[in-house]
């Protein structure tokens, strides 16, 4: 396997953008990540939240204040690639490319999208217009900044469930900036086993196969409510899931992972002021960091 550059890992989280883009790099260091992802864009509107150049100078200038590592974009969830409606499609498109464009304006590495979903029909039949819309979407935006497609769960006939899938994308597109988020919750659920390090080095040697560790742009780090296999998305805390804390050192001390951003969406802790909890959260940081400074420091 050919594996990844060194460095060391980053532990960072998903935190919110609200009340002004550049209010995302406080919320980071709150939390002690050391990077970030973010929505430009409420993820359950197809409107694009305008942001001055003003806004997007600011978070420049505070991330590089702040010594923090990669941020990166989240793409809005209602986005499908293979979707059979053309205004949909279009929209899709649309929503990729602002994001694109607006993390370029604000320094990240690139944009994470969930491709979309064939509702059960394979990617077979909507792999010439998944590939062309990529390609439009590349040709559109700016040469320094990455698209990585997630690794799916596959409930819902979810793109990305297999390797192959994602890989077979890669192929057709055939440009360096297309590259894969490896989620940790949806790959565990699609049924690739991370609880051990003979696990992960099978699955890490699966996704080499199908599309090449060299590909691994970035890595969401969430433990899963759902067991192997069970095909759903639920993210939990980290140990406190299917995969554990055991599964997290394994995963951390494997080679193919060094030097990504490991980026949480867990729930968080309950609290008296936030029951369901509001992570990520200090907690959910620290034990990653913990993981990752004991196996792979």
């Amino acid at each position: 396997m050919t594996t990844t550059k060194a460095g060391r890992i980053q532990i960072g989280g998903h935190v919110s953008s609200s009340g002004g883009i550049f209010n995302a790099v406080t919320r980071a260091q709150e939390i002690g990540a050391e990077a970030l992802q973010i929505f430009v864009s409420s993820p359950q509107m197809w409107r694009a939240t305008a942001h001055t150049a003003e806004a997007t100078a600011k978070f420049r200038e505070m991330h590089a204040a702040a010594s923090l590592g990669e941020v990166w974009v989240h793409n809005i969830y209602l986005a499908n690639l293979a979707t059979e409606t053309p205004e949909q499609l279009e929209r899709s498109i649309g929503s990729v490319v602002n994001a694109l464009t607006v993390g370029a304006a604000v320094g990240a590495q690139g944009v994470v999208l969930h491709t979309g979903s064939h509702h059960g029909q394979g990617l077979a039949p909507f792999l010439d217009q998944v590939r062309d819309a990529l390609k439009a979407i590349l040709d559109t935006t700016g040469d320094g900044i990455t698209l990585a497609l997630e690794t799916m769960a596959g409930q819902g006939g979810s793109i990305g469930k297999e390797f192959e899938e994602l890989g077979a994308l890669l192929r057709a597109v055939d440009s360096p900036r297309l590259q894969v988020c490896l989620d940790t919750c949806h790959t565990f659920a699609a049924g690739y086993e991370l609880r051990t390090p003979e696990g992960v080095e099978a699955t890490m040697r699966a996704f080499d196969d199908a599309i090449g560790v060299e590909h691994l742009a970035v890595v969401h780090a969430n433990d899963s409510k759902t067991p192997l296999g069970g095909l759903r998305d639920r993210h939990e805390n980290i140990g406190d899931g299917h995969i554990g804390s055991d599964g997290f050192r394994a995963i951390l001390g494997h080679p193919a992972f060094a030097g990504k951003a490991f980026l949480l969406e867990v729930p968080g802790l309950p609290t008296e002021a936030k029951p369901k909890g509001d992570g990520p959260d200090v907690e959910n940081v620290n034990r990653l960091k913990a993981i990752r400074d004991e196996v792979a420091p």
